[in-house]
């Protein structure tokens, strides 16, 4: 009984994230490809990551929600190419996630410098989605189904699994979270440096002070969302992470087992929460996206009231 309550309550988790996260990575790629013709590259980012979030909740979250359920028996197929689609849009999410800190970084600590085109910008998204095609490709090529239809990777030995493991943990978690701290912290210092020395200017009019004003207001919500994207990345992702280096890593004792177990059940509504929330962190603390969402939405609501 108690089995089947957690289970409701997990259902029912897994289908908010995938209403809030449906709903908001879909709005987004509706808002920014209305806009196609003037994308800056990081909107293109913006967009890369709604569509890798939403094609990974409306893709695999149905699946793991049906397991909670029924085992589902995988073949071969499922093995090589659906199993390892969840590591390639892990990868991509982290890997958009990383170059819009990086060129968000660009734009406000080196203002002067010439805008990304839009071309470049293509093509630094496409070297995302090949960069983790290729960091995948080993996993697709020894995982195999086996009796009775699960998916095993089978490596040449444990030291090949360990290693790929490590470069993963390394890939995803490690190297992107330390970039985005030091990159959101170069940022913030580069605001409150700019802050300091507009303040210092005594000869602003009290209209300049009041519009310095609303500009610090403005500059410490941005410190605080870089803030929280650098601590929600490091969260959501951690337990995962932790899980996968216990298993291939720790002494295999039962204390440790029980351990991975909770940390993967953790890890699983984490990483759907993580794609479902990052619309709200890079665009509904937006004022212009969220007028856009508002308008998106009005025209949907008028558009099937009419019909």
């Amino acid at each position: 009984m108690e089995m089947q309550a957690k289970t409701y309550i997990r259902v029912a988790v897994y289908a908010a994230i995938f209403i809030v996260g449906f709903l908001g990575n879909l709005l987004t790629i509706i808002v920014i490809f209305r806009r196609r013709q003037n994308m800056s590259a990081y909107q293109i980012l913006v967009l890369n990551l709604a569509i890798s979030d939403f094609l990974f909740l409306t893709s695999l979250l149905p699946l793991t929600t049906y397991e909670l359920f029924g085992v589902i028996a995988k073949s071969e197929i499922y093995c090589r190419f659906l199993w390892p689609m969840y590591t390639i849009f892990y990868l991509l999410s982290i890997f958009t996630i990383t170059s819009m800190a990086l060129q968000r970084c660009r734009s406000i600590v080196f203002p002067h410098r010439p805008k990304l085109r839009q071309q470049k910008a293509f093509a630094w998204v496409a070297a995302i989605w090949f960069a983790a095609f290729i960091i995948v490709l080993p996993l697709a090529i020894v995982t195999t189904s086996v009796p009775p239809g699960e998916c095993h990777e089978n490596w040449p030995s444990f030291r090949h699994k360990q290693a790929y493991t490590l470069a993963l943990f390394l890939l995803q978690y490690l190297i992107p979270l330390v970039i985005i701290t030091i990159v959101y912290a170069r940022i913030a210092l580069s605001l409150l440096h700019f802050g300091d020395f507009r303040r210092n200017d005594s000869f602003a009019t009290e209209e300049q002070r009041a519009a310095e004003a609303r500009r610090i207001k403005r500059r410490n919500q941005a410190i605080r969302t870089l803030a929280a994207v650098v601590i929600l990345f490091a969260i959501c992702l951690f337990p995962g992470q932790i899980a996968w280096l216990l298993l291939d890593f720790g002494n295999g004792g039962k204390s440790q087992e029980k351990a991975i177990d909770t940390l993967l059940n953790f890890s699983d509504v984490l990483d759907n929460f993580h794609a479902c929330v990052n619309p709200i962190i890079y665009c509904l603390l937006s004022t212009r996206y969220r007028k856009e969402y508002f308008r998106c939405l009005l025209y949907l609501f008028r558009k099937s009231g009419g019909n």
